[in-house]
């Protein structure tokens, strides 16, 4: 393992973006001066002890101190929050979200629920980030003036004392290769809004019409509501594959080849069974056609032609879509240092 690499990355993956490459420069160039002519592994970890450790090189390379409850506890603390927080924001839509649809009865004003559930959704997250804060900063104070003594240097991930053999443990990831967290997050939530959907789409998917301008009505469901719950057998399955999928995604961080062909395989057989359901005859409401026809004072043939080609559309969106996915991921998974 390139020890020399890892011990920049460690320092520069704290700092902004923007002075990143230079810095990295600096330090390669400082290491190595550091180093006899045909130096060896231990020549390496006595320089890099020499340096010391990485959180602590990189609060001397910032512009501004990082002071906020201690240096020795700084970086994990906000480590820590840039962890909890965005699982915190997440679990607060997820469960407003999934509870709105679940309780839905089609009686309510549907322009007056949608405004005040984003009103509860912010003022919720804003709750939540100050609870989020509150605490953690409240921990972390407590461990910084009863759980470490004056010997106590940086506190990091993989122990009290900083070493050089911390940096075998390190995971050097190009940043073309990273999966986001707000990538993985985004996946997970959109599951749980369209699985709830899925199961109760006949009280929320459906043709809408203004009442005076001022709310909206379903008039129709869209979809055959039977004819969906009798897939339940594949739609749950997938949902828990795209769960796990989302969780895989945001342990290994990034794209490898094991989790390229699982994404792959998973999805082609969505694709499979999206096309499956879309093309059961009895899917769409039998009412709907007529009252299209209707509607736009066209004939029953036009309305069922109209339909016929929004669903190839569908159907070759899905699966370009799909493809570049797992093309793109498949090429990130290719990349290395």
């Amino acid at each position: 393992m390139n020890l020399i690499e890892a011990y920049v990355y460690e320092v520069t993956r704290r700092l902004p973006e923007k002075s990143r490459d230079d810095i990295a420069l600096e330090l390669r160039s400082t290491i190595e001066d550091m180093l006899p002519d045909d130096y060896t592994e231990n020549d390496i970890m006595e320089a890099l002890s020499e340096l010391g450790d990485p959180a602590e090189l990189t609060a001397s390379y910032r512009d501004t101190p990082n002071f906020l409850i201690g240096p020795k506890i700084y970086d994990t603390y906000m480590r820590t929050l840039k962890i909890i927080v965005p699982w915190a924001i997440f679990i607060t839509i997820l469960v407003y979200i999934v509870e709105s649809i679940v309780l839905f009865s089609g009686e309510q004003n549907i322009l007056t629920l949608i405004i005040n559930g984003l009103g509860m959704i912010i003022a919720n997250i804003i709750t939540v980030l100050i609870q989020t804060l509150f605490w953690v900063t409240i921990v972390f104070i407590v461990i910084e003036r009863f759980g470490l003594d004056s010997n106590t240097e940086t506190l990091t991930n993989f122990g009290i004392k900083w070493t050089p053999e911390d940096l075998k443990q390190v995971q050097v990831i190009p940043k073309k290769k990273v999966i986001s967290k707000g990538e993985v997050i985004f996946g997970i939530i959109w599951t749980v809004i369209w699985v709830p959907l899925y199961f109760n789409a006949e009280r929320l998917v459906g043709i809408y019409r203004s009442i005076d301008g001022n709310d909206l009505q379903m008039i129709m469901p869209i979809f055959d509501q039977t004819v969906l719950l009798s897939y339940w057998p594949i739609i749950l399955p997938f949902a828990l594959l795209e769960i796990g999928l989302g969780i895989y995604k945001w342990k290994t961080k990034q794209w490898t080849k094991k989790l390229v062909t699982i994404n792959a395989i998973i999805k082609v057989l969505s694709a499979i069974a999206f096309i499956v359901i879309a093309s059961n005859p009895n899917l769409i409401n039998e009412a709907v056609v007529p009252y299209m026809a209707n509607l736009l004072e066209i004939s029953l043939s036009s309305v069922q032609n109209m339909m016929y080609w929004a669903f190839w559309t569908i159907i070759v969106t899905v699966i370009v879509t799909s493809a570049i996915e797992v093309y793109d991921s498949y090429r990130k998974a290719k990349i290395r240092l």
